[in-house]
């Protein structure tokens, strides 16, 4: 008897079944009765607020594209993206793009780890994570912090490859990963990471075939593509093939506040020389006039910006990060895990939502409508009137430590069963320990950092307990009639 040799997960080859007419237009039907609530759902914080939310750093996102710049910290890509939904007459469009990519990425959620749930399942669905998550406020901020958590999803749905979904929806899933790790930074990282840990215990998580070489390219190709994607603009722009040319400045600017580049200048400055070393007073352990980091990068008087910016200051900003690291790994090592735990327990919702008028409000005046700048200053959020209720806070809370446990029943259970659900549980845990270590080591600690992912927490437990109880609610259709 011939071994039977298992069929990779991913085959170009594959050619799914032509539906018929009315199976098609059944679907679509269903599709149109869901998409449209479930997006209006979504969309509930910017129609309360009465436009898209902000924060501080939307106005760079929208200018980039809108004046032909690149900025030394912020990927281009994201306001391309932008760009190509606003066409400098409104903003509303980029919301309702986001609230459907996320629609989609949902959808392709249960299709892939809970196949026998209904489409119908995704408005209840979006319902309870519009109350007790805080997506909705993300899927409606303009802003790229949603995509940290839709490419966790669609990474996972790549390294799986499951058959449920086509060959050609699985190419175009792998390009649509690839843009939104480009988004931003911290998605390189946390994406690096889900592929190091996931491909090689796919198995052990429930994949029951083998991935195959394709699948294996087509798993790697979003993080590859978005690298050759951020290196050839970095070089065509600055010259340096890097994905990210002077973001040794935020570490450098970390380091200082966590003590150990602050130790070597100290130490040092009387030899060295350093530009930085004329700040050397007013910086820790004095922390006189900059008290945090956030004031060292963006103050617009501040030490960054009078030694030039971060490109002129990258260079030495590289030779200090290299002592540091050098003479104090140790010290290093102890504030990065400090700053990783501090981020796990801050993500309180709300943070940002304050009124941005000098950062936003002169891009939307000069580049928007009349009309749209006056919808801008006319919201809740411009007027100090918007933020989540402490209520609400609470509720995302207690929904993020509950779906946390519930993501690890689940990985247990599924484990066992050899359940593809284990990879989607895998891929959420390690995306919230990959989040809060990339944004606590590199950024510092802050709320919405870890905030834009908690809601992850709670999908594989949802998808379990929809998946429940839509087969107790058709019992009979199991049981056989009775005998004749």
């Amino acid at each position: 008897m011939s071994a039977t040799i298992p069929r990779p997960d991913f085959d170009l080859a594959r050619v799914d079944t032509e539906p018929s007419a009315p199976a098609v237009a059944a679907a679509t039907r269903t599709g149109l009765a869901v998409l449209l609530p479930a997006a209006v759902i979504l969309l509930w914080p910017a129609m309360l607020n009465g436009y898209p939310l902000v924060f501080a750093d939307s106005g760079t996102y929208l200018s980039q594209a809108i004046q032909h710049y690149l900025g030394w910290d912020r990927p281009a890509f994201y306001s391309l993206f932008l760009f190509l939904l606003h066409w400098q007459i409104s903003t509303w469009p980029i919301i309702v793009v986001q609230s459907l990519l996320t629609l989609y990425v949902l959808d392709a959620a249960m299709r892939a780890f809970a196949p026998r749930l209904a489409r119908r399942m995704l408005l209840p669905l979006c319902a309870v994570l519009a109350i007790l998550t805080p997506l909705p406020w993300f899927v409606d901020q303009i802003m790229p912090d949603l995509f940290t958590t839709l490419m966790t999803i669609l990474l996972a749905i790549l390294v799986l490859a499951p058959a449920s979904l086509a060959a050609l929806e699985l190419l175009a899933i792998a390009a649509l990963c690839a843009a939104m790790i480009a988004f931003h930074l911290s998605h390189l990282w946390i994406g690096l990471g889900l592929l190091m840990i996931l491909l090689p215990t796919r198995q052990l998580l429930g994949a029951t075939r083998p991935l195959g070489l394709r699948g294996l390219a087509l798993a790697a190709s979003p993080l590859l593509a978005a690298v050759i994607m951020l290196c050839s603009v970095n070089c065509a722009a600055f010259g340096r093939l890097s994905v990210s040319p002077f973001g040794n400045v935020f570490l450098l600017a970390r380091l200082l506040y966590d003590g150990p580049a602050a130790a070597v200048l100290e130490r040092d400055c009387a030899t060295e020389h350093w530009q930085l070393c004329r700040f050397v007073d007013v910086l820790p352990p004095h922390q006189t006039l900059y008290p945090s980091s956030d004031n060292f990068l963006w103050e617009p008087k501040g030490p960054l910006s009078s030694l030039g910016g971060a490109k002129l200051f990258s260079l030495e900003a590289g030779l200090i990060i290299s002592r540091a690291l050098h003479e104090q790994p140790l010290q290093v090592l102890h504030a990065s895990l400090s700053n990783f735990g501090h981020q796990l327990l801050r993500f309180g919702s709300g943070d940002g939502l304050h009124a941005w008028p000098d950062q936003v409000g002169p891009v939307i005046a000069r580049h928007f409508p009349a009309a749209e700048g006056r919808a801008f200053l006319a919201a809740r959020q411009s007027r100090g009137l918007l933020g989540v209720p402490p209520w609400m806070r609470l509720l995302h809370g207690v929904g993020y430590l509950l779906g946390v446990a519930g993501t690890l029943a689940c990985l247990v259970v599924a484990a066992r069963r050899r359940s593809p659900m284990a990879l989607l549980c895998a891929a959420v845990l390690l995306c919230l320990l990959g989040n809060a270590a990339v944004t606590g080591i590199l950024s510092g600690p802050h709320d919405r950092y870890q905030n834009r992912v908690i809601w992850l927490a709670l999908l594989a437990p949802l998808l379990v307990g929809a998946q429940r109880l839509q087969d107790a609610a058709r019992p009979a259709l199991a049981r056989p009639g009775p005998q004749v």
